[in-house]
């Protein structure tokens, strides 16, 4: 009887610790890239309407657009009746743009948000325009109206996406950096700051951002980030990003072949300014590749980025600090 008791009391240890150590070693829920981001990038809304006699939409983040009757033209130019199709895409604080915005610079120089929105629109698969008779008048126009946050900036006007201008980098230095597309301002588009939103005539349909130059009078600097990659070195959509502490600012460090690093814009950077330095990207296996460090930007600095294999909720609770 004895010596049941001890074989049986060696057993229920033995299992004990067998179940503590295969709790111990299990493998943390890595998030798959492709699956992660697809959940929480900016949401492509879709909308249906009557060309003729025109409509309204609000998207989920509070976007409205009213579009007025004979809004729409055809590739030939000519103007759209019937049921049209429009797509809105709200990117409207530093999550957002984060994770699937254009990022706050033009040429180079920073930008301050105050919201980002796509619009296309199509009937029967066929891309449309704005009628050129409408796209910058302020009565008659499409009226867009984006909600301001509780400490929205002001004095902001209208940007659109272009082509960036000649590779130029901030303060007209050469870039090494071939991302084409960049913002540009259009102060011939009707703007208003008005308490409790920014209202605009929405001049074609593309990406078109509420937006200010940043204006600081610091000196400027060029900083670089060298990946420290803990797990996996072969990492595809890598990105490096600096999300500013006190401003809806958010810009990618390029990478320069010139240098062999992630690379500010040319003196584009205020010295001592405060940002979340982001790193991500996808491993061999597909996993999402996830590191942040706060950083006070300093005079010509490099900064070693570590990335590594993360799960989502390790991303996701950085994330929610900068709604």
């Amino acid at each position: 009887m004895k010596t049941n008791l001890i074989t049986s009391a060696l057993l229920t240890a033995v299992i004990a610790f067998a179940s503590c150590k295969k709790h111990n070693d299990a493998t943390p829920n890595y998030a798959k890239a492709d699956d992660f981001l697809s959940e929480r990038v900016p949401a492509t809304q879709t909308f249906t309407g009557n060309a003729g006699t025109g409509f309204s939409i609000t998207g989920g983040k509070g976007t409205k657009i009213t579009f007025p009757a004979g809004a729409f033209v055809d590739g030939n130019g000519d103007a759209v009746t019937g049921t049209v199709t429009v797509t809105l895409k709200e990117v409207l604080n530093r999550k957002d743009i984060l994770l699937g915005g254009p990022m706050t610079e033009a040429n180079g120089q920073l930008l301050v948000s105050g919201g980002e929105i796509l619009v296309k629109a199509t009937k029967d698969g066929a891309a449309l325009s704005v009628k050129p008779q409408i796209a910058y008048d302020s009565t008659n126009g499409i009226k867009v109206e984006i909600p301001k946050a509780a400490n929205g900036a002001n004095n902001l006007q209208l940007f659109v996406q272009n082509k960036r201008d000649n590779g130029q980098g901030a303060n007209g230095q050469t870039s090494p950096y071939v991302n084409p597309n960049t913002w540009a301002a259009a102060p011939y588009a009707p703007f208003g700051n008005g308490p409790n939103s920014y209202v605009f005539t929405l001049p074609s349909f593309t990406w078109i951002n509420c937006d200010k130059f940043y204006s600081d009078p610091r000196p400027k600097t060029t900083i670089t980030a060298t990946p420290v990659f803990k797990d996996d070195q072969n990492l595809t959509d890598l990105q490096v990003m600096l999300v500013f502490k006190d401003i809806n600012t958010v810009v990618t460090l390029p990478f320069s072949t010139t240098v062999n690093k992630f690379q500010s814009y040319l003196t584009s950077l205020p010295i001592g300014i405060e940002a979340d330095m982001v790193i991500i990207g996808k491993d061999s296996q597909g996993y999402v590749e996830f590191g942040v460090q706060h950083i006070t930007v300093g005079a010509d600095q490099d900064y070693p980025a570590e990335v590594k294999r993360s799960t989502a909720a390790d991303v996701d609770a950085y994330l929610g600090t900068i709604q």
